[in-house]
């Protein structure tokens, strides 16, 4: 369970005049009636713009849950969670896939498809965007993977890539 004595290190580089993540006692829960475990225990927490979040703890503590709220991908149940000034505390699948749409989320596991090589996964991603698909979307996966290092693995397949180089085509 994460609670509120959890050690969360911020490493603050810049500063925004408003968090993008700002979290107000937050509460969630997994299960039904008798089966109804509480996982995160009034969590508070502000995330500024170019800030650096390190989150430990034991397994089980809700670290995965608190990522899994923040990134979007399931909605908060109880008390604020605030992604891009945007409450998200009891949204809607709809809100939520809005949201997803403007900001990045890596998972552990980097799911890409192992079939296209590193360009053509970071194409695909770019071809969900309205506003790409006017653009030369080749050039641009190009220098997205130029930005991250990969310049030269732009036409390599995710199994001739490293662990670290497909969290990055990611």
């Amino acid at each position: 369970m994460l609670q509120k004595s959890l050690p969360v290190t911020l490493n603050s580089t810049l500063s925004a005049v408003k968090p993008v993540i700002a979290v107000r006692n937050l509460n969630h829960y997994f299960g039904e009636g008798a089966l109804r475990k509480q996982v995160l225990f009034d969590i508070n927490l502000e995330i500024n713009a170019g800030e650096i979040v390190i989150m430990t703890g034991p397994s089980g503590s809700g670290k995965t849950t608190l990522l899994t709220l923040m990134g979007g991908l399931r909605s908060a149940q109880e008390g604020s969670l605030k992604i891009l000034g945007e409450e998200i505390c009891g949204a809607k699948k709809l809100q939520l896939t809005k949201l997803r749409r403007q900001i990045g989320y890596i998972f552990q596991a980097h799911n890409l498809m192992t079939f296209l090589t590193a360009k053509e996964n970071v194409r695909m991603s770019l071809e969900l965007h309205d506003e790409f698909l006017n653009r030369d979307i080749n050039a641009q996966a190009i220098a997205i993977l130029e930005t991250v290092g990969l310049a030269d693995r732009v036409d390599y397949y995710p199994e001739k890539l490293s662990g670290g180089q497909k969290q990055r085509v990611a």
